[in-house]
């Protein structure tokens, strides 16, 4: 029968067409064949498949999962889930599967979330000008000032900005140091605490952190009695609600160190037990604390004194149980040698973690400047770089 020009007959006749070039039959079992046949024209008029078409029966397998094979001609049509009408065993790339675009995300991107950092408590910007502070390392050192509600006066203070701080968005942990009874805000500098940083952080040997030289006159770091100048809550409180509020600080316990030599250090034990929450590193080099008998003219009654000492704070205090802490001494250190003894005592009795040092030396600047490389590695090993 000759197939029309329209008409359900033309159709069958192409699709036979079809099947006889891609399947390539050379078998003469009519009865395969017309079994074969009967299932594609099913399909075709189910799927309104025209001339040229091809029939995909790869597509269909691997939605149903099932394989077709005839045991008895090994170069029959074999199905396979990846490909279209093999006969060679090799897998033929399926034209329709190619050609079908991956459909795409219509959903927004959603950014990381910020760490949400604590907001500082107190709101006490800067003061005045920056003044540039002479320094050859690739970081730079900066004197800033702001205004203390607690000392009702301009206050001082020294920071080192490591290399890139300018130039990203990246917060910092903090490293405040605190002068002795004969220094101010760059004794520590003088003792060369900001090349030496530099110098680590530009080799590699200790990831950047800021560094803080606050102002504290010869007043121990501790609140006067009667109601006078309060440095120890100007300490705690006011410098480090600055330093948060006006650099890329990590504003978390874990992430801020306090240290300090001589009256400082005793400025940064008596504060890390009486101002617990705020530092989780604390530093005391070669502290110097003095006992009832050499108290200050202007110091209080015994109470206020036991208050302010860190050897009677650490006999009944907690905090300590809760920082990192490292003390050092010197062997020759005469002056005050006794008490940091006695101090070491007490936390070994009460099992309160920390390290002790001593070296060689007194209690003077060349013990400190020798030294500084260790206090550094100790304060950047053990505070926080966030996550």
């Amino acid at each position: 029968m000759m197939p029309s020009e329209t008409g359900l007959p033309a159709r069958l006749f192409n699709i036979l067409n079809c099947l006889k070039t891609r399947v390539m039959i050379q078998s003469k079992n009519y009865k395969n064949l017309s079994l074969l046949a009967l299932v594609l024209i099913f399909t075709a008029l189910l799927a309104g498949c025209g001339d040229g078409d091809i029939l995909n029966l790869g597509v269909q397998a691997a939605t149903t999962g099932t394989t077709s094979t005839d045991p008895t001609n090994p170069t029959s049509a074999a199905i396979t889930t990846t490909g279209a009408i093999s006969t060679t065993g090799k897998t033929t790339p399926n034209p329709t599967l190619a050609n079908t675009p991956t459909p795409k995300s219509t959903s927004t991107p959603v950014p990381p979330t910020a760490t949400p950092y604590p907001t500082p408590k107190l709101n006490i910007p800067l003061v005045g000008t920056p003044v540039a502070v002479e320094f050859t390392g690739k970081g730079q050192v900066t004197e800033r000032q702001f205004y203390s509600p607690d000392l009702k006066k301009n206050v001082s203070y020294r920071i080192y900005l490591p290399q890139r701080y300018s130039s990203s968005q990246t917060r910092y942990p903090t490293l405040y140091m605190l002068h002795g009874f004969s220094g101010k805000i760059d004794e520590w500098m003088w003792y060369g605490i900001m090349g030496r940083v530099d110098d680590l952080i530009s080799s590699g040997k200790i990831k950047p952190l800021l560094i803080v030289l606050p102002e504290g006159d010869q007043e121990y770091w501790v609140d006067h009695p009667n109601d006078g100048p309060r440095w120890g809550d100007y300490t705690a409180h006011e410098v480090v609600d600055h330093i948060d509020g006006n650099y890329r600080t990590i504003p978390l316990k874990e992430s801020r160190a306090l240290g300090g030599l001589s009256m400082g250090s005793t400025g940064a034990l008596q504060i890390a037990m009486n101002y617990p929450g705020i530092f989780g590193v604390v530093g005391a080099h070669s502290p110097a604390m003095r006992t009832y008998a050499q108290k200050l003219p202007w110091w209080g009654d015994q109470d206020w004194y036991d208050h302010i000492d860190p050897v009677t704070l650490a006999r009944t205090s907690n905090a300590l149980y809760d920082v990192k802490l490292w003390i050092d001494a010197g062997t020759e250190d005469s002056a005050w040698r006794a008490r940091d003894l006695e101090l070491k005592q007490i936390l070994e009795d009460r099992k309160i973690p920390f390290t002790w040092t001593e070296w060689p030396g007194n209690h003077e600047a060349s013990y400190w400047t020798a030294h500084m490389v260790e206090y550094l590695n100790f304060y950047a090993s053990a505070i926080s770089y966030g996550k």
